[in-house]
Protein backbone atom coordinates (compact mmCIF):
# COMPACT_ATOMS: atom_id res chain seq x y z
CA UNK A 1 0.00 0.00 0.00
CA UNK A 2 1.81 3.11 -0.95
CA UNK A 3 1.06 7.00 0.56
CA UNK A 4 -1.93 7.75 -2.29
CA UNK A 5 -3.77 4.80 -0.98
CA UNK A 6 -3.27 4.68 2.81
CA UNK A 7 -4.58 8.46 2.95
CA UNK A 8 -7.48 7.31 0.74
CA UNK A 9 -8.45 4.43 3.62
CA UNK A 10 -7.68 6.91 6.47
CA UNK A 11 -10.39 9.55 4.54
CA UNK A 12 -12.71 6.84 4.91
CA UNK A 13 -12.33 5.97 8.47
CA UNK A 14 -15.12 7.05 10.96
CA UNK A 15 -14.56 10.36 13.09
CA UNK A 16 -12.23 11.74 14.56
CA UNK A 17 -10.42 12.03 11.60
CA UNK A 18 -8.20 15.12 11.46
CA UNK A 19 -6.94 14.22 7.49
CA UNK A 20 -10.46 14.15 6.53
CA UNK A 21 -10.54 17.67 4.96
CA UNK A 22 -6.43 17.48 3.65
CA UNK A 23 -6.32 13.98 1.94
CA UNK A 24 -7.54 15.46 -1.62
CA UNK A 25 -4.78 17.98 -0.76
CA UNK A 26 -2.11 16.18 -0.09
CA UNK A 27 -2.89 13.25 -2.78
CA UNK A 28 -2.60 15.99 -5.00
CA UNK A 29 0.88 17.24 -4.24
CA UNK A 30 2.29 13.28 -4.13
CA UNK A 31 0.74 12.92 -7.57
CA UNK A 32 2.60 16.35 -9.04
CA UNK A 33 5.80 15.45 -7.44
CA UNK A 34 5.41 11.81 -9.29
CA UNK A 35 5.05 14.05 -12.86
CA UNK A 36 7.78 16.15 -12.26
CA UNK A 37 10.25 13.17 -11.28
CA UNK A 38 8.66 11.17 -14.38
CA UNK A 39 9.37 13.94 -16.65
CA UNK A 40 12.93 14.66 -15.34
CA UNK A 41 13.87 10.98 -15.90
CA UNK A 42 12.59 11.24 -19.30
CA UNK A 43 14.35 13.96 -20.86
CA UNK A 44 17.47 12.95 -18.94
CA UNK A 45 17.46 9.19 -20.71
CA UNK A 46 16.44 10.59 -24.10
CA UNK A 47 19.41 12.96 -23.89
CA UNK A 48 22.16 12.29 -25.56
CA UNK A 49 25.64 12.76 -23.48
CA UNK A 50 26.67 16.27 -25.61
CA UNK A 51 23.00 17.57 -24.99
CA UNK A 52 23.23 16.66 -21.06
CA UNK A 53 24.43 19.86 -19.43
CA UNK A 54 21.91 21.60 -21.87
CA UNK A 55 19.04 19.65 -21.12
CA UNK A 56 19.99 19.32 -17.11
CA UNK A 57 20.10 23.51 -17.01
CA UNK A 58 16.56 23.77 -19.02
CA UNK A 59 15.10 21.32 -15.94
CA UNK A 60 17.08 22.49 -13.09
CA UNK A 61 16.88 26.30 -13.72
CA UNK A 62 14.25 28.51 -11.89
CA UNK A 63 10.77 27.77 -13.14
CA UNK A 64 7.00 26.93 -12.22
CA UNK A 65 8.43 23.73 -10.55
CA UNK A 66 10.98 25.60 -8.39
CA UNK A 67 9.63 29.28 -8.38
CA UNK A 68 8.36 29.75 -5.08
CA UNK A 69 5.41 32.80 -4.71
CA UNK A 70 5.69 35.61 -3.20
CA UNK A 71 5.26 35.99 0.30
CA UNK A 72 4.85 38.69 3.20
CA UNK A 73 6.37 38.31 7.25
CA UNK A 74 3.40 37.73 9.74
CA UNK A 75 2.34 40.92 11.65
CA UNK A 76 3.97 43.04 14.75
CA UNK A 77 7.39 43.33 12.41
CA UNK A 78 8.38 39.25 12.51
CA UNK A 79 10.49 38.06 9.54
CA UNK A 80 8.62 34.63 9.78
CA UNK A 81 6.29 33.95 6.98
CA UNK A 82 3.07 31.71 7.19
CA UNK A 83 3.87 28.35 5.62
CA UNK A 84 0.31 28.58 4.15
CA UNK A 85 1.40 31.53 1.65
CA UNK A 86 3.75 28.73 0.16
CA UNK A 87 2.30 26.68 -2.67
CA UNK A 88 3.14 23.15 -2.09
CA UNK A 89 6.59 21.60 -4.30
CA UNK A 90 8.03 25.04 -4.13
CA UNK A 91 11.48 24.61 -2.20
CA UNK A 92 11.61 26.97 0.97
CA UNK A 93 14.15 29.71 1.21
CA UNK A 94 16.46 29.28 4.44
CA UNK A 95 14.71 31.36 7.00
CA UNK A 96 11.68 31.34 9.75
CA UNK A 97 8.14 30.01 8.88
CA UNK A 98 5.10 29.82 10.96
CA UNK A 99 3.38 26.47 10.89
CA UNK A 100 -0.11 25.21 11.46
CA UNK A 101 -1.01 22.68 13.92
CA UNK A 102 -2.46 20.30 12.52
CA UNK A 103 -6.58 19.80 13.85
CA UNK A 104 -6.20 22.65 16.26
CA UNK A 105 -7.39 25.74 14.44
CA UNK A 106 -7.82 27.48 17.46
CA UNK A 107 -4.45 27.13 18.72
CA UNK A 108 -3.98 30.91 20.14
CA UNK A 109 0.12 30.53 19.27
CA UNK A 110 1.10 28.76 16.64
CA UNK A 111 5.18 27.51 16.10
CA UNK A 112 7.75 29.55 14.59
CA UNK A 113 10.25 26.99 12.24
CA UNK A 114 14.00 27.67 11.43
CA UNK A 115 13.96 25.66 8.31
CA UNK A 116 17.65 25.31 6.53
CA UNK A 117 17.94 24.91 2.93
CA UNK A 118 16.57 21.84 1.38
CA UNK A 119 13.34 21.96 2.29
CA UNK A 120 9.50 22.16 1.21
CA UNK A 121 6.32 22.70 2.56
CA UNK A 122 4.75 19.10 3.33
CA UNK A 123 1.25 19.20 1.92
CA UNK A 124 -0.15 22.58 3.42
CA UNK A 125 0.87 24.92 6.37
CA UNK A 126 1.47 22.06 9.20
CA UNK A 127 4.93 20.86 8.28
CA UNK A 128 8.23 20.79 6.04
CA UNK A 129 9.69 17.52 4.08
CA UNK A 130 13.10 17.44 2.63
CA UNK A 131 13.30 18.19 -1.07
CA UNK A 132 14.85 14.49 -1.79
CA UNK A 133 11.15 12.95 0.03
CA UNK A 134 9.91 10.45 -2.00
CA UNK A 135 6.53 8.46 -1.03
CA UNK A 136 7.65 5.34 -2.88
CA UNK A 137 11.29 5.24 -1.52
CA UNK A 138 12.12 4.55 2.78
CA UNK A 139 14.81 7.57 2.44
CA UNK A 140 12.46 10.73 4.30
CA UNK A 141 12.99 13.25 6.25
CA UNK A 142 9.64 15.82 7.28
CA UNK A 143 7.87 17.13 10.40
CA UNK A 144 4.76 17.61 11.42
CA UNK A 145 3.41 19.64 14.05
CA UNK A 146 0.03 18.44 15.69
CA UNK A 147 -2.60 19.17 18.33
CA UNK A 148 -5.26 17.38 19.93
CA UNK A 149 -3.90 14.11 20.27
CA UNK A 150 -6.27 12.85 23.00
CA UNK A 151 -6.60 9.12 21.73
CA UNK A 152 -3.71 6.57 21.02
CA UNK A 153 -4.64 3.15 19.38
CA UNK A 154 -5.41 0.10 21.13
CA UNK A 155 -2.74 -1.51 19.26
CA UNK A 156 -0.94 0.06 16.27
CA UNK A 157 -1.87 -3.11 14.14
CA UNK A 158 -5.46 -2.39 14.25
CA UNK A 159 -7.00 1.03 13.72
CA UNK A 160 -10.59 -0.28 14.49
CA UNK A 161 -10.00 0.52 18.10
CA UNK A 162 -9.49 3.45 19.72
CA UNK A 163 -7.62 3.05 23.64
CA UNK A 164 -9.19 5.32 26.57
CA UNK A 165 -9.21 8.65 25.83
CA UNK A 166 -6.18 10.24 27.23
CA UNK A 167 -5.41 12.49 29.84
CA UNK A 168 -5.20 16.41 29.35
CA UNK A 169 -1.42 16.36 30.52
CA UNK A 170 1.53 15.91 28.35
CA UNK A 171 2.90 12.92 30.57
CA UNK A 172 -0.54 11.71 29.76
CA UNK A 173 -0.27 11.67 26.09
CA UNK A 174 3.77 10.75 26.46
CA UNK A 175 2.98 7.56 28.22
CA UNK A 176 0.32 6.34 26.44
CA UNK A 177 2.44 6.47 23.43
CA UNK A 178 5.70 4.82 25.06
CA UNK A 179 3.01 1.61 26.06
CA UNK A 180 1.84 0.91 22.81
CA UNK A 181 2.46 -2.68 22.23
CA UNK A 182 4.76 -3.43 19.21
CA UNK A 183 6.35 0.20 18.46
CA UNK A 184 8.93 0.40 20.63
CA UNK A 185 8.66 3.76 22.59
CA UNK A 186 11.32 5.35 24.90
CA UNK A 187 10.92 6.70 28.84
CA UNK A 188 9.84 10.03 28.18
CA UNK A 189 12.40 12.65 28.98
CA UNK A 190 12.19 16.36 30.09
CA UNK A 191 12.53 18.95 27.57
CA UNK A 192 11.99 22.54 26.60
CA UNK A 193 10.56 24.18 23.35
CA UNK A 194 10.39 28.10 22.78
CA UNK A 195 10.46 28.43 26.32
CA UNK A 196 7.32 26.34 26.88
CA UNK A 197 7.76 22.56 29.11
CA UNK A 198 7.09 19.45 27.60
CA UNK A 199 8.49 16.18 27.35
CA UNK A 200 10.46 13.98 24.39
CA UNK A 201 10.21 10.41 23.21
CA UNK A 202 11.27 8.24 20.48
CA UNK A 203 8.67 5.78 18.84
CA UNK A 204 10.70 3.15 16.41
CA UNK A 205 9.25 0.40 13.84
CA UNK A 206 10.63 -2.87 14.17
CA UNK A 207 13.45 -3.77 12.05
CA UNK A 208 11.91 -7.13 10.78
CA UNK A 209 8.11 -6.34 11.15
CA UNK A 210 5.88 -7.52 8.38
CA UNK A 211 3.68 -4.58 7.60
CA UNK A 212 1.29 -6.38 5.21
CA UNK A 213 -0.26 -8.24 8.52
CA UNK A 214 -1.61 -5.31 9.72
CA UNK A 215 -5.47 -4.66 7.92
CA UNK A 216 -3.84 -0.78 7.05
CA UNK A 217 -0.43 -2.19 6.30
CA UNK A 218 1.07 0.56 8.80
CA UNK A 219 1.37 1.13 12.41
CA UNK A 220 -1.02 3.62 13.87
CA UNK A 221 0.24 5.71 16.69
CA UNK A 222 -2.66 8.18 16.69
CA UNK A 223 -5.31 9.25 14.27
CA UNK A 224 -4.08 9.89 10.99
CA UNK A 225 -0.16 8.86 12.04
CA UNK A 226 1.13 6.53 10.49
CA UNK A 227 4.76 4.43 10.29
CA UNK A 228 5.17 2.38 6.69
CA UNK A 229 8.41 1.41 7.28
CA UNK A 230 10.56 -0.94 9.07
CA UNK A 231 12.97 0.55 11.50
CA UNK A 232 10.86 4.45 10.82
CA UNK A 233 11.29 6.59 14.07
CA UNK A 234 9.38 8.92 15.07
CA UNK A 235 10.99 11.72 17.23
CA UNK A 236 8.32 13.19 19.49
CA UNK A 237 8.08 16.58 21.28
CA UNK A 238 4.73 17.16 23.56
CA UNK A 239 4.84 20.52 24.85
CA UNK A 240 2.27 22.36 27.05
CA UNK A 241 1.79 25.67 25.57
CA UNK A 242 -0.81 28.24 27.70
CA UNK A 243 -2.84 24.75 28.23
CA UNK A 244 -2.61 23.55 24.42
CA UNK A 245 -0.90 20.48 23.89
CA UNK A 246 1.69 20.42 20.81
CA UNK A 247 3.37 17.91 19.31
CA UNK A 248 6.31 18.27 17.15
CA UNK A 249 6.55 15.00 15.39
CA UNK A 250 9.93 14.47 13.28
CA UNK A 251 9.82 11.31 11.58
CA UNK A 252 12.90 9.98 9.34
CA UNK A 253 13.48 6.31 7.90
CA UNK A 254 17.72 5.89 6.88
CA UNK A 255 18.05 9.67 7.11
CA UNK A 256 21.48 11.16 7.08
CA UNK A 257 22.53 12.07 10.67
CA UNK A 258 22.78 15.85 9.25
CA UNK A 259 18.80 15.46 8.22
CA UNK A 260 18.31 14.72 12.06
CA UNK A 261 19.78 16.97 13.26
CA UNK A 262 18.54 19.75 10.97
CA UNK A 263 14.99 17.98 12.07
CA UNK A 264 15.92 17.79 15.85
CA UNK A 265 17.22 21.93 15.95
CA UNK A 266 14.12 22.71 14.24
CA UNK A 267 11.72 21.85 16.50
CA UNK A 268 14.66 22.39 19.76
CA UNK A 269 15.34 26.33 18.50
CA UNK A 270 11.13 26.69 17.86
CA UNK A 271 9.66 30.05 19.20
CA UNK A 272 5.73 30.95 18.93
CA UNK A 273 4.11 33.55 17.90
CA UNK A 274 0.34 34.44 18.78
CA UNK A 275 -2.18 33.20 15.59
CA UNK A 276 -3.61 36.32 15.23
CA UNK A 277 -2.51 37.87 12.30
CA UNK A 278 -0.52 35.25 10.64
Amino acid sequence: MNLEEMLLRERDRPAPNPLMHRTGEIIARVRRRRRARAAVGGVASAATVAAVAVVGWQVFAPGPLHESAPTSPIAGGSDAVPLSQVPADSPLDPGRYVASVMDSPSAPLLPVLSVPEGYTGLGGASGVVAEDFDDDNVDEAYLWVWGNVTEVYTHPCDTGAFSDPVGPSVADLANALAAQPLVAGTDPVPVTVGGYDGLYLELSAPDDFDFSACPQEALALWAGRFQQYPGQVDMVWIVDVEGERIVFDASHKDASPEQVAELTDMVTTATFTPAEGT
